[in-house]
Parts: C-alpha cells; sequence; structure tokens
C-alpha cells in the first residue's frame, strides 16, 4: 500500500512539474509579473513609493524626544559680582567677589514634545509625496507593458521557427524521395548524372537549413525564458498555437475608434509629471508663508561636588515649559523668488512635454496603423503565394518524373515554393509584431 500512495505522489508531482513547464501566452505574461527582474524592482520602487507617504505623514506627527546628560567640570566657571549687592551684605560698595557657577558633578534628563501645527511646505509635501507614489505605480505598469511586448514577441517568434522547421522537414522527406527516385531513374540510364547532384543540391540546402532553424530556435528560447524570469537552465515547451495568434490578432483596425489618449501610461505619466511641477511651484510659494509649531518640555536636574549625584538622597528639581514658536519668511536674499521663477519655468516645460507628447502618441499611433495594414495585406498576399506555388511545384514534378520538364525548371519551382513559405512565416511574424505594436500605440497592451 505504502509504495502505491508513493506512485502517485511521484506521479502527482511529476504531472505538476510538467505542467509548470509549458506555458500559453497569456500564461507566459502572467508568470513574468511574478518572476521578471525589472517587473519586481518596479514593485519594490511603487512600495518605497508608499513608504515615502508615510514618511511624510509622520512629519506632522507629534515628536517626542528624550534627553539624559551628565557632565563633570575639570575646573568650574567663575564669574565676577559685587558682593555689595546682596541683601544683607556688610561689604564695602565695589567689592569684588568670585562666585563659581555650578558644581562638579551635574545631571539632567527630560523629554521635549513637539508638534508641527501649520508649515505650508509640510502640506505641498504631501501632496508631493502622494503625486510621487503615482508615478511609480504608472513606472511599474509601463515595465509591465514592456516586458509583455518582448514576451509577445519572442514567444511568436519561437513559434514561427517552429512552424518553419515542421514545413522545412516535410520539404526534407519529399527531397529526399525525388532523390531517392532520381537516383533509380539515373541507373536506368534515363537522365543525365547532373539531374542527381541538382537534387542532391536541393536537399543538402533544406538540411542545412533546418539545421540553423533549430539553432536559432535555442536562442529565441533562451531570450523568452529570460524575459519570463524563468530559470534558464530548464526546459519548457509553448502551449499556444501560431493560427491561435493569427487569429487573435488578424484583421484591420479602425484608428478613429481606439485611440483614446487617457489609456496610454505615457501620456499619463507626462500628466502626473506636470502635476508634480505645479506642486513644485507650489511649494516654492509656501517657503514665503509663517509656520507655527508647538512644543512642550519637562526636565530634572540634580548636582554635587560629589560623584553621588544619583544617590536617592540627592534632591532632583524639575523644570517644565509650554511655548507655541511662529517662524516668519522676511527676507530671503531673493533666493525664493529666482526659485520660484525657475519652478514656473520647469512647469511651462512640462506643459509643452505633456502637448508633444499628445502629438508623438498621434503619431505613433497612425504610423503603427499603416504598418499594421501593410503587414495584413502582405500576409494576405503570402497566403495566396503559398498556395500558388504549391500548385506550380506539384505540376512540375509530375512534369519532370514523365520527363517533360528539365531539373533546372523542377529546381526553379522548388526554389519558388521554398521562399513562399519562408515568406509566408515571415508575414505571420511581422503580422502579430504589427499588430504589438499598434496596441501598444493605443495603449490597449
Amino acid at each position: 500500500m505504502k509504495k502505491v500512495i508513493q506512485f502517485f505522489a511521484v506521479t502527482a508531482i511529476s504531472s505538476l512539474a510538467f505542467g509548470q513547464q509549458s506555458f500559453t501566452i497569456d500564461e507566459s505574461w502572467q508568470y513574468a509579473i511574478d518572476h521578471n527582474v525589472a517587473v519586481q524592482k518596479a514593485k519594490i520602487d511603487r512600495t518605497i513609493a508608499d513608504q515615502k507617504v508615510k514618511e511624510t505623514i509622520g512629519i506632522g506627527l507629534p515628536q517626542i524626544n528624550g534627553q539624559a546628560k551628565y557632565n563633570y567640570y575639570l575646573k568650574i566657571p567663575v564669574t565676577l559680582i559685587d558682593a555689595s549687592q546682596f541683601p544683607g551684605s556688610d561689604a564695602p560698595a565695589g567689592t569684588v567677589t568670585e562666585f563659581p557657577m555650578g558644581l562638579k558633578h551635574n545631571a539632567n534628563a527630560g523629554l521635549t514634545l513637539t508638534q508641527l501645527i501649520f508649515n505650508g511646505s509640510y502640506l505641498v509635501g504631501l501632496q508631493s509625496s502622494k503625486a510621487y507614489k503615482e508615478t511609480m505605480a504608472l513606472a511599474e505598469e509601463k515595465t509591465q507593458i514592456s516586458i509583455k511586448e518582448g514576451i509577445l514577441m519572442s514567444y511568436t517568434a519561437v513559434l514561427v521557427v517552429d512552424e518553419n522547421i515542421k514545413t522545412l522537414e516535410e520539404n526534407r522527406k519529399v527531397a529526399e524521395k525525388a532523390l531517392n527516385d532520381t537516383r533509380e531513374t539515373y541507373k536506368l540510364g534515363l537522365i543525365e548524372f547532373q539531374n542527381v547532384e541538382q537534387q542532391e543540391y536541393s536537399y543538402k540546402s533544406l538540411l542545412a537549413n533546418q539545421q540553423n532553424l533549430k539553432r536559432d530556435r535555442e536562442k529565441l528560447v533562451m531570450t523568452l525564458k529570460y524575459l519570463m524570469g524563468y530559470p534558464l537552465d530548464q526546459n519548457i515547451s509553448l502551449s499556444s498555437s501560431l493560427d491561435e495568434l493569427i487569429q487573435k490578432n488578424e484583421g484591420l483596425v479602425d484608428l478613429n475608434n481606439q485611440l483614446d489618449l487617457n489609456n496610454h501610461v505615457d501620456y499619463r505619466l507626462k500628466q502626473n509629471q506636470l502635476k508634480l511641477n505645479e506642486l513644485k511651484l507650489k511649494l516654492q510659494k509656501s517657503y514665503a508663508l509663517p509656520s507655527l509649531s508647538g512644543f512642550a518640555n519637562t526636565a530634572y536636574n540634580t548636582g554635587n561636588n560629589q560623584f553621588n549625584i544619583f544617590d536617592t538622597n540627592n534632591r532632583w528639581f524639575n523644570s517644565t515649559i509650554l511655548g507655541l514658536q511662529l517662524d516668519i519668511p522676511i527676507f530671503s536674499g531673493l533666493q525664493r523668488h529666482w526659485q520660484t521663477e525657475q519652478a514656473k519655468l520647469d512647469l511651462k516645460k512640462s506643459q509643452l512635454d505633456l502637448e508633444d507628447m499628445e502629438k508623438s502618441l498621434k503619431n505613433n499611433a497612425y504610423s503603427a496603423s499603416v504598418d499594421y495594414d501593410n503587414a495584413y495585406n502582405s500576409y494576405k498576399n503570402a497566403q495566396e503565394l503559398i498556395a500558388l506555388s504549391s500548385s506550380i511545384y506539384n505540376k512540375q514534378q509530375i512534369k519532370f518524373k514523365e520527363g517533360m520538364g528539365s531539373s533546372f525548371d523542377l529546381q526553379q519551382a522548388e526554389t519558388q515554393l521554398y521562399n513562399s513559405q519562408a515568406q509566408y512565416y515571415q508575414s505571420a511574424l511581422n503580422l502579430i509584431q504589427a499588430k504589438t505594436k499598434l496596441d501598444e500605440a493605443l495603449g490597449k497592451l
């Protein structure tokens, strides 16, 4: 029974591990959200920004500090006084007497409470920290979009190479059979040896292309695993098909009904930067406002000429104070004025940046739309070309077998077929990549 349980346990674990190695295009993206280094760092930056907000809020909360101090005077300070001024003194007028200012051993301890009541820069700083938090959230979103775009590109490239390898394998089998048939025909003396060489040339070219594609696939898979944050030394399989991605990205786009600038992360980043510079100007102006704070302090002190100040018999004297402090800026050597003027110029630059970003995004969306339309038309044309070249090649093969066509004509038809196949897969890749770029330009990725 124990062995049976172990068997099912191992089977379950193996199945789980296998499931973790297979990813659809959406699962690849979700995996990257949790494992890609750039995304993780962006999340950390967002958390830090959130903590900055809390840190800034803490400035306006009560601040309590404790202090304890011990002094030992190697030389007690001495002041000179007129002894005749003391009540009850019979010293002659003008008698100067030395008066020690304290005891050799002194100690004091106390608590101070301060509370900010009003400070304009604090209020603006609190708003700025929240705007900064929004910036970090947008930066995280932009990082995720960038990684998603890279994964879509890499994932699609792997699928295209896979389909290309399958097609080359089918072509290789056909070329191998044609080569064997040509050799047999040559043995019968019905054709020249040049025909055999031509078929052998085509066969070896297919093998070389196939091997090159397999190496390219490993490179693309490695890139995909890196973008996902997947262990580079572990195997991975892709469960989405090229047809699925083509169907998802096939179809013309009406740009007028798709573009919404407020959905685009780059536009929102510029809007947030404008908000930050508005707050920067507001902060400079707030420096001219008065600030008000309250404080309370209580302290105890004692002293002795012997090192027994902590003796329980020593007397400790308490002093307690409550107060308000009002700071009023009057003149700063025109520094605040020029800092305010600079903040106004920075705000103007942000307004120009926002206007420029709006134009840039509209231009990028239009360009991406044209590129997608071209890719779509090229893909449809490639579908037609591959059907035509296949038909031409099949007819040329029949002619060649019946002795009605030359090896040169067959080789031309074969090259045309292989080129149309390569063009089809490249157009499929271009279609998906162009749609990805269009979605990114429209802020929909």
